[in-house]
């Protein structure tokens, strides 16, 4: 006999039959900058007509409207598979139609059918499972019945003390040693330090033998990000298992790094191009400050092939500003002032708001900015970048601004949280250290109320099978996570980071 069908269900039931079909899209970019229909070319995701909003573990991917989501893929032996069909319009989960919402350029947050769906799975999973959905089919309402795990909710304490946090965390380590290999550098990292954070010995083992087998130098030509990756992992190893193999390569690869950081002249416009009350001496002031920072390219390749764009960036300078802090950890002193002028860079371009800049707004290709007043901005945006922000002056207990600077990124993630997910060019990223240094921190109301906000997104990046991750559309049209390497693995590899932070070990976890 089958168990009861709870009222909730009974509810929606009788609710399909109200909501409308076919909803008018009202989205300002409503067709993903024409991603829909670009498939990726690697790992489980090629088979996948487009860049489709995943819809959780049931297995379903569809285009987002302003108020549901039309179905264009179904993974087969997947729970949605023969209950959904391609073309089905979803537009309500558990007797609740969608909210609104617009996917644009200008709106942040995850507002509207997405963070809709993604709690209705958390609410269907905290109880027996069943996801029923509100479907429009060929003109006519019905209502599909899903069957999920019933994993439980997120605790309030997330991620600690939380029992589906160590089901999903364990299934998502699994899940990289049983798929190794396609991740660029940022996925290494954070892949290798999420499993060295692991209890599990076997876990943590893979974690270290990932670190290990990055034990190998660079050459001068490597771009910043894989250097700085590198140390991280290598640096937070060590410290971790005590073993000096891995010394040699670190001390050499932070030499790399400093040649790499930036030392002179930024390209940009000749002075002909601006107004008459730009000079040359108010250019050279520009100038140094980029004096310290980082770009993609090693500074003296980059000027060798004209200048390489807008040069220095916030990002890569955090992360490796983090790289040499971890390495005096393991007693490699930097001989040299590329510490301070690293810092130097990352606080011209921080706001009173707690807002870090990408980069290019010093570049000078529309002129002269009054870094003072810049900074005199107290608007509260960018808080990926606060969480590695935090993470950055966490590790840098001796600068006199420390606990001034950590406090002031704490801020603004509070203020900002909702636009966490929309890292520019890798939104991936972004929602890594974001979550990342909201949960090295002590402050565990803005961890409740950042994560309240977020486990409908994790939930909906969550695939069939509930072991693996992909990344979801934003609002960001310059976002092509979706199509680096094996997103798959990426993706995992970056969850799988903020579930480390139920059992932290690492200097990046907070761990002294």
């Amino acid at each position: 006999m089958k168990p009861p069908v709870p009222l909730r269900h009974w509810l929606l039931a009788a609710t399909t039959t109200l909501l409308i079909a076919g909803h008018a899209s009202a989205l300002r970019d409503s067709d993903n900058q024409g991603r829909w229909e670009e498939p990726n070319q690697r790992g489980p995701d090629a088979e996948v007509p487009g860049f489709l909003v995943n819809m959780g573990p049931t297995g379903a991917r569809g285009v987002l409207k302003e108020r549901s989501f039309v179905i264009k893929h179904i993974f087969a032996d997947s729970p949605a598979d023969g209950v959904l069909k391609l073309g089905d319009e979803v537009t309500g989960a558990n007797g609740t139609p969608f909210s609104a919402h617009q996917f644009g350029p200008r709106n942040h947050g995850i507002c509207g059918p997405m963070r809709d769906l993604g709690l209705a799975i958390e609410d269907s999973e905290g109880e027996d499972g069943l996801l029923r959905l509100s479907v429009t089919r060929d003109g006519e309402p019905v209502t599909a019945d899903v069957q999920l795990e019933a994993l439980g909710r997120f605790a309030d304490t997330f991620p600690h003390d939380c029992a589906k946090t160590r089901v999903l965390r364990d299934r998502a380590y699994q899940y990289l040693i049983d798929n190794p290999g396609g991740l660029n550098s940022h996925a290494r990292c954070v892949a290798a330090l999420a499993l060295m954070g692991a209890d599990n010995p076997e876990f943590a083992a893979a974690g270290k033998q990932m670190a290990l087998d990055w034990n190998e130098p660079y050459q001068d030509t490597t771009w910043s990000w894989h250097l700085a990756f590198q140390a991280i992992t290598l640096a937070e190893y060590h410290l971790l298992a005590g073993d000096d193999a891995v010394l040699e390569t670190l001390e050499h690869t932070l030499g790399l790094l400093r040649n790499a950081q930036w030392t002179g002249e930024i390209r940009h416009w000749p002075l002909s191009h601006f107004s008459d009350d730009v000079d040359e001496e108010t250019l050279n002031k520009h100038q140094q400050r980029y004096v310290g920072g980082f770009g993609h390219s090693p500074y003296h390749h980059v000027v060798a092939r004209g200048g390489g764009g807008y040069g220095p960036m916030q990002w890569p300078t955090c992360i490796a500003i983090m790289s040499w802090q971890l390495a005096k950890q393991c007693g490699i002193e930097p001989e040299h002032n590329g510490l301070d002028e690293a810092f130097q860079f990352l606080e011209y371009g921080t706001t009173k708001g707690g807002r870090i800049a990408y980069g290019g707004e010093f570049t000078l290709n529309r002129g002269p900015i009054d870094t003072e007043e810049w900074q005199q901005d107290t608007r509260h945006s960018f808080s990926h970048k606060s969480g590695l922000g935090y993470i950055t002056y966490m590790l840098s207990p001796e600068r006199p601004n420390a606990e001034e600077r950590k406090k002031l990124h704490l801020t603004n993630i509070a203020n900002a949280y909702r636009d966490m997910a929309d890292g520019h060019a890798c939104a991936m990223m972004g929602f890594a250290w974001g979550l990342a240094g909201t949960f090295a921190s002590d402050d565990e109301e803005l961890q409740k109320q950042v994560f309240d906000y977020y486990k409908a997104w994790i939930n909906l990046a969550r695939c069939h099978g509930s072991d693996s991750y992909v990344i979801l559309p934003s609002r960001d049209y310059s976002d092509y996570s979706y199509y680096r390497d094996n997103i798959r693995n990426s993706m995992t590899a970056a969850i799988a980071l903020l579930y480390s932070y139920s059992s932290p070990k690492l200097r990046v976890h907070g761990v002294e």
